[in-house]
C-alpha cells in the first residue's frame, strides 16, 4: 500500500512534468494546426485558375474604346 507522502511526490513529479510541456504544446499546436490545415484542406476563398482567364480571339470594339 502507498503512503501519503508517496501519492503526494508522484502528484507533484507530474505537475512538474506535464505543466511545462502543456505550456511548450500549446506554443506549438497552433503552427502544426494551420500546417496541417493547409496541407490536407483546400481553402474556400481561392477560386479555380481558369474563371479569370479570356480568348485570346475577343478583342474590344473600336467605337466603346
Amino acid at each position: 500500500m502507498m503512503s501519503v507522502a508517496d501519492i503526494i511526490q508522484l502528484v507533484v513529479l507530474c505537475a512538474l512534468l506535464f505543466f511545462p510541456l502543456g505550456f511548450l504544446t500549446r506554443h506549438f499546436l497552433r503552427r502544426i494546426e494551420t500546417s496541417l490545415r493547409m496541407m490536407f484542406f483546400r481553402p474556400r476563398y481561392v477560386k479555380p485558375a481558369g474563371t479569370l482567364r479570356r480568348d485570346l480571339t475577343v478583342k474590344a470594339k473600336q467605337k466603346n474604346d
